[in-house]
């Protein structure tokens, strides 16, 4: 009896070492802070240089402004030289070239009216195209500073998983006065690793969105952004041959 209790033990044993040693590789993290977009540069908004600017599209009640042929939306939105104290001491900002990105508008109704900054890339016809930004490792939390006026709105980010599937996520309300920084930690329900053995970055970010709440002043309203940022797991399992792994360098269009 004894003898088969020590079998047993050691078949036990054995078999928690080998699903130990199959996940073994998943314990190990590398956990790096980056910013996704500072909105620093003058490019930010217009730029050639960059993979990605920012545009900004607002729901159908947005407001007007003058008549005729020069009628406009009245929404704009530009860099503005400024940033959060919490960030730099002032002489620590003095020399550079601190923005944040600011928008104002207003909507004519009170409602679910919303604002989408969506990031966009050139496309062959000099025109715009959505261009998600890919976000580098498993993603432990995204975060942005915001400045309020105190209006009772909030705010989502949209990522889109390693299945292509999208999420909404709150990134937090901005009934608050001066900067705040807000952070919102992923979900692990939302898949980061790719099932299959290719690289690329299996999250992306593919805009933010501001929304007013019913009852609350929508006519004429301000909003700044700074320091869009992320907490992420950078650990990478290499492999015997996983440079092949590289597929969209490797089969790129041009057959180089």
């Amino acid at each position: 009896m004894k003898k088969q209790s020590f079998i047993f033990f050691l078949i036990t044993l054995c078999a928690a070492f080998i699903v130990v040693g199959a996940y073994a590789d998943e314990t190990f993290e590398n956990i790096e802070s980056m910013t996704i977009d500072d909105f620093d540069s003058a490019e930010t908004l217009n730029g050639s240089d960059r993979a990605f600017t920012w545009t900004i599209r607002a729901s159908k009640f947005i407001g007007t402004t003058g008549e005729g042929d020069s009628k406009e939306l009245d929404l704009e939105w530009k860099l503005v030289p400024g940033y959060p104290s919490a960030l730099y001491k002032r002489d620590d900002a003095e020399g550079k070239d601190l923005n944040v990105i600011g928008v104002r508008g207003g909507f004519t109704r009170k409602g679910f009216n919303y604002l989408e900054f969506i990031p966009v890339g050139k496309d062959t016809s000099d025109g715009e195209k959505l261009y998600p930004i890919e976000l580098r490792g498993r993603i432990k939390t995204v975060s942005m500073w915001v400045w309020g006026a105190n209006f009772n709105y909030y705010i989502d980010i949209h990522l889109r998983d390693s299945n292509g599937i999208d999420h909404t996520i709150r990134l937090g309300d901005t009934k608050f006065e001066g900067w705040r920084n807000l952070s919102v930690h992923i979900p692990t329900a939302i898949a980061q690793v790719k099932r299959y053995t290719t690289k690329g970055e299996a999250l992306s970010l593919t805009k933010i969105v501001v929304w007013t709440r019913p009852g609350e002043k929508v006519d004429n309203f301000y909003i700044y952004f700074d320091q869009l940022r992320m907490v992420t797991d950078t650990f990478i399992t290499k492999f015997d041959g996983d440079e092949l792994a590289d597929v969209e360098k490797i089969w790129a269009s041009d057959g180089q």
